[in-house]
Order: C-alpha cells, then structure tokens, then sequence
C-alpha cells in the first residue's frame, strides 16, 4: 500500500484546480440553514480551511471576528499569502483538529465544507475533534458540516482524469470494505504557461467513511444537540444513494449558565 502523502506540491495549484468547485452555493445553504435557527451569527471558524476560499467568501459576506485552520502549514501558508494580498484581516493558523487550541476563543458559528472531516481517518481522533469544536463554539452557536458519504466513496467519487487548462490529473481510488477507508492515488501534471514546461507530482490521499449513525452517536457524545442531516445540500434527508451529507447542529444557549 503506498504511503499516504497529502498536500505537499498541490496547494500551489490548489486553488486552479478546484475553481470549479461552488463554494458559494455551499456557502449560502450553511446560512440559511443557520437562519432557520433564527441565528445571526457574527464570529465565524472556518474549520479545515485549506488556502481560505469558504474564509474569504465569508469575510466579503461581513463576518467578524474570522478565523480558519488546517493542518496543512503549506495551505495555511497560501491562505495567509492570499489574504494579505488582499488586505483581508484574517488569522489562520496551523492546528490538528483533535488537538484545537486557539487560547479560549468561541465562535457563534463553526464552518467546514469539502468533506474535511473525511480526511480525519482515525475514529477516536474524530470524536476527539468534535469535542474541540464543541469547546470552540460559544453558547448557541452553530457548527454546519458537510462530509463525503460511503457511498460515494465505495462507488469511485475520486476516480477521474481530466484536464483543466495547464493542469491534467488522474486519480484512481481504492476502496477497503472491512476498513471503510479509501485511498486515492493522484497524478498530476502541471504545464508551465511561460516556459511550455511540464511539471509532474504525485500524491496519495485517503479518507475515511463514516456511517450517519457513527456521526450522531460522536456528535452527541461532544455535547451537540439538535443535529440535522441533509443530502447533497439539499432540503431532505439523505438516502442510501446521497454522495454528500450536510450535517447542522448547536450548542445549546444553556450551556452559559
């Protein structure tokens, strides 16, 4: 089995190569998800914010305080090149999700979209992130997720080849029903525009899935309440066929007292 071997060389082209992906309408189903808990959050953490594209949406929408992190230093590195560019006040930092310290900080509202928490393939390791966000959130608040469903997973989600102006990639994915994980071998070929160079890397990812029962149960067990699932960000819940869940939850406004 090869060696996992994750965001090393793609953050540099990280960015290009999900420009596709629609952050924004992901993005604006969290709100209102949050709106129909009669929230109005202001304070946001982006969790597993990779180089910053949710952060930055979310800072033109207005949202104040913001912060983000990921356990990648060289995403995190383009996250805070992107927005000092831009002249965007946001602190990013490098952090493991079960291990979450930002010196007391809560948040009325926790993000994390593009199936990050999948990437987390240790169950105890998960759990013990639920409970650092949990301990990140300020009473009432939110915390809306999305993560890649078994489905998706058994039924070859990352197994594609295409090509995106200088950017090519082939992936091809692996799936272990005893060990519900998946690994996902990545080649990638980058033509420099300027020299007609072209550049090869390769990388293994692998990601874990997780039953809606195994999600509950954890989220629960952190002290979440109220907990809702959505198919493929939509307004019904998921089925045996869903590629993606959107999961919404709160702390509960006693949690002050």
């Amino acid at each position: 089995m090869s060696q996992v071997n994750q965001y090393q060389s793609l953050p540099a082209i990280y960015d290009a190569l999900m420009a596709g992906v629609p952050y924004s309408v992901w993005l604006s189903r969290m709100e209102r998800a949050v709106r129909e808990r009669d929230r109005s959050p202001k304070s946001v953490l982006d969790v597993a914010c990779g180089t910053g594209a949710i952060t930055e949406l979310l800072y033109r929408r207005g949202y104040r305080p913001l912060a983000g992190f990921d356990i990648a230093p060289e995403m995190i590195q383009i996250a805070q090149t992107k927005a000092s560019s831009k002249r965007y006040e946001i602190p990013y930092h490098v952090a493991d999700l079960a291990e979450l310290d930002l010196g007391g900080q809560q948040f009325d509202w926790l993000v994390s979209v593009f199936d990050s928490l999948n990437y987390v393939t240790e169950p105890t390791r998960l759990r013990e992130g639920l409970q650092r966000l949990f301990a990140h959130t300020a009473p009432g608040g939110v915390f809306t997720f999305d993560m890649n469903a078994a489905y998706a997973l058994r039924h070859g989600l990352f197994t594609q080849h295409e090509k995106n102006g200088p950017i090519e990639h082939d992936w091809k994915s692996h799936w272990d029903e005893e060990t519900k994980l998946c690994r996902v071998e990545m080649d990638f070929w980058v033509t420099d525009p300027h020299t007609n160079t072209r550049r090869y890397f390769h990388e293994t990812h692998q990601q874990r899935g997780y039953t809606l029962a195994e999600m509950r149960l954890w989220l629960t067990e952190a002290g979440w309440t109220q907990i809702e699932v959505f198919g493929n960000y939509g307004d019904k819940a998921p089925n045996s066929r869903s590629d993606r869940w959107l999961f919404v939850c709160e702390k509960s406004r006693l949690e002050s007292l």
